[in-house]
């Protein structure tokens, strides 16, 4: 950083290329006026703690928050090349917007008002500063400039991209196969030849990550499976099947021999499964029961197709009340509490994980005490 005592931002001598995203509240100035200020602070609370978590979840980096809007970057799109770097831009977008249905039943359980947000994005070269009276780094340049200016043409809940954003995009073949781009209007920059804008949705029901979690390359650094193929025999071996009276829960894993694994601990203690390696089939599935056929959903958070976090959402939209367990090898128990209503810290598992505290945990969210479950079907048979 190049600078004199005197100055207040220190500019760096390096610049790079990087995604910057702006999520904007619709209106927060007319809403927010007629409130006191112990819930205003709330209100706008609830929202950039929210879109903070889930930026860094897909890799994103909060740089500030001004005012009514959250500014954030991925450091990884500096190579315009990294399909896992730009998927994890598109992810983090739609699941922000998903997010409104439960953001919006937080705010109601407040007593707060719905909310409404525009998300911008654009790609290229900005300048690293930091202040004197601060420790995080802060980007300038034209890119942010116009990440800005674009963000009003996002229609509420949606996200719009600037066309160099687009450019890079559409030279990724396999994004080009998981998500639509629709121009949607120009921006004028002063000279001949707007800017052209695009939306962004994904071509599936529901926003989809698509298959990056099949390359090696980018697979999170996790064991194959938490048992030996030997332990998940022995556990098939002593399953009891469905018994009448109970509980019955919903795994959801990418990946098979976890889903067996996990299946074969649970049906040991008489707890009847259904497992699902996609997430949609799953969503599909938990929208066409009664509301209290499921007890427990357990999730894993990094899946093809819809995340943890996106089918979080989608189920607590049918059903408010179902109970959910994450599982996953992300290190974010503490942030993902404090966005997820009613979720403990007992709700989230590290893997891989312990077979007799998964166990435990699955028993004491559905209000059980070790050996409950068995007890209740021995008296019942």
């Amino acid at each position: 950083m190049n600078s004199t005592p005197d100055e207040e931002i220190k500019f760096s001598d390096r610049s790079e290329n990087y995604c910057v995203c702006i999520i904007d509240m619709v209106n927060s100035t007319s809403i927010t006026a007629k409130m006191t200020n112990s819930n205003v602070k709330k209100y706008y609370g609830i929202f950039i703690n929210t879109m903070a978590t889930i930026a860094r979840n897909f890799e994103g980096k909060v740089i500030k928050n001004t005012g009514d809007s959250v500014i954030y970057y991925f450091p990884n799109t500096s190579d315009s090349s990294n399909e896992y770097a730009f998927r994890n831009v598109l992810e983090c977008c739609l699941t922000m917007i998903a997010a409104n249905y439960v953001i919006d039943d937080k705010l109601y359980e407040e007593a707060l008002p719905a909310l409404k947000y525009r998300i911008s994005a654009d790609y290229g070269k900005v300048h690293m500063a930091r202040s004197n009276s601060s420790e995080m780094d802060d980007l300038f340049g034209t890119t942010v400039n116009l990440c800005a200016k674009i963000n009003r043409y996002a229609k509420p809940n949606s996200m719009v991209i600037g066309g160099d954003l687009y450019l890079v995009l559409k030279a990724i073949p396999l994004l080009k196969k998981d998500y639509y781009f629709k121009q949607v209007g120009f921006y004028s920059l002063g000279i001949t030849g707007a800017y052209p804008l695009y939306s962004v949705t994904s071509k599936y029901e529901k926003p989809a990550i698509g298959d990056f979690m099949q390359i090696p390359e980018l697979r999170p650094a996790e064991a194959n499976s938490i048992y030996s193929n030997s332990d998940v025999t022995d556990l098939r071996s002593k399953a009891l099947g469905q018994r009448f009276g109970a509980h019955r829960v919903m795994i959801v894993d990418d990946d098979q021999d976890i889903l067996s694994t996990f299946e074969a601990l649970l049906v040991s203690q008489n707890i009847v499964v259904d497992k699902f390696k996609d997430a949609t089939e799953a969503l599909n599935r938990f929208a066409q029961v009664e509301s209290d056929y499921y007890q427990l959903v357990i999730l894993d958070i990094r899946m093809p197709g819809l995340n943890g976090l996106q089918l979080y959402f989608r189920l607590k939209a049918i059903n408010k009340s179902i109970k959910v367990l994450f599982v996953s090898a992300l290190d974010s128990s503490e942030e993902l509490v404090s966005i997820l209503p009613g979720v403990q810290l007992g709700q989230i598992l590290k893997k891989p994980v312990d077979r007799d505290f998964f166990i435990s945990a699955i028993k004491n969210n559905l209000g059980e005490v070790t050996g409950g479950a068995s007890r209740q079907v021995r008296d019942k048979s």
